[in-house]
């Protein structure tokens, strides 16, 4: 069972991790303090967008614990009709190569990973593949968020990439480094190490694919600094950030307040990319994403949820905003394609459909911005 869990990370979504403290206090108050000064989400009924981001993609929980083919097909169904032409699979290194450097689990690991790849390939969808928790023996016991060996790393990712460089478009290098966790300790030179020896790996494999910098949770302007630091710039094609907000019911349209829990952070992204000679270095949100779901009087503010209604808006206020604002931002991933059972009432509410397959207003709001079909979204 423990192998098994390895497959995904079951919690990957960003907005579990711990926040600063600023934000730790509970309740509503402050949320709405903070809704007040920002402005709410746009009254304006959702019409077909000018443009959109090429990449409109969907988070694809194929392999988590219980997902069995079926539930796949079902996923890729949703996601291919309301007209995102992407997928983010995310894959753990551990359950693909659990005994060591020279042996691969064909039978299951990767047996379930030819299966996830070739259900999205059938409805004709793109793969962005996230390649992360490490098993024991890269890491020498430290855990599946721990450092591996960059050049074990390395020849793994190779090696993925050499077996589905026919059905993956795009290798994300490890999630959210910048979160203890996913990446313990956060250190900025280690993932560089990593990233600088996976680039050249995945290249050789699979020349055409693109690479893309490991999702930083939230708009972590700080950490992005101490990458650019340790050398990271030119070992990866892709910039990509996961901009959740906090409070966690905060519109995309918020103003920055000078943390990093915010959308519009965005702002200053940009402007720091440019600093270090990467304007033309695309950003990708490889996850974007609010939990529907009532709120407890003592729920954290990060766990802020939103109404059905409101995370449909805020997908499509989200879009809107990168496809006006942010002309570097090329690539846009919902977080997730349906709601989970975790059993944590904010961690199983991203799903643009329940966990029964029932379609959210969320999906509505993602076939308005991905296929200019309107007529039933909210």
């Amino acid at each position: 069972m423990i192998r098994r869990r390895a497959v995904a990370a079951a919690a990957a979504v960003a907005v579990v991790a711990a926040v600063a403290a600023t934000v730790q206090a509970t309740g509503g108050a402050m949320s709405d303090a903070v809704r007040t000064a920002s402005g709410a989400a746009s009254p304006a009924p959702m019409t077909p967008l000018a443009s959109t981001p090429p990449v409109l993609g969907v988070q694809y929980t194929a392999l988590w614990d219980g997902v069995e083919t079926a539930d796949r097909e079902q996923m890729v169904d949703a996601i291919a009709a309301s007209g995102a032409g992407w997928v983010r699979l995310d894959v753990g290194w551990a359950a693909l190569q659990p005994d060591g450097p020279n042996r691969w689990d064909l039978d299951w690991g990767v047996a379930l990973v030819d299966d996830a790849v070739a259900v999205a390939r059938a409805k004709g969808l793109r793969v962005l593949l996230t390649f992360y928790w490490a098993p024991e023996w890269a890491t020498g016991g430290g855990g599946k968020a721990a450092h591996p060996s960059p050049a074990a790393y390395a020849r793994a990712i190779g090696w993925v990439a050499q077996r589905w460089g026919d059905d993956v478009d795009a290798y994300e290098i490890w999630n959210e480094p910048n979160g203890k966790r996913f990446w313990k300790p956060t250190d900025a030179e280690a993932y560089t190490r990593m990233l600088k020896a996976a680039y050249p790996a995945v290249k050789a494999a699979d020349p055409s694919a693109q690479v893309v910098l490991g999702g930083l949770e939230y708009v972590d302007l700080d950490w992005l600094q101490q990458l650019y630091d340790a050398g990271a710039a030119g070992s990866y094609d892709v910039l990509a950030v996961h901009p959740y907000p906090s409070p966690g019911d905060l519109p995309p349209g918020a103003a920055p307040d000078g943390t990093r829990y915010r959308f519009r952070n965005l702002d200053e992204l940009v402007v720091v990319m440019r600093e270090h000679g990467e304007a033309e270095v695309p950003v990708w949100l490889t996850e974007v994403g609010w939990s529907a779901h009532e709120n407890d009087a003592d729920a954290e503010v990060w766990a802020l949820g939103v109404s059905d209604a409101d995370q449909a808006r805020f997908l499509y206020d989200s879009v809107r905003l990168v496809a006006s604002r942010y002309p570097q931002v090329q690539g846009w991933f919902w977080y997730t394609v349906r709601d989970t059972r975790l059993g944590d009432v904010h961690q199983d509410g991203f799903g643009l459909t329940r966990a029964d397959g029932s379609r959210k207003p969320a999906w509505f709001a993602l076939r308005c911005v991905a296929s200019r079909e309107c007529a039933d979204a909210p």
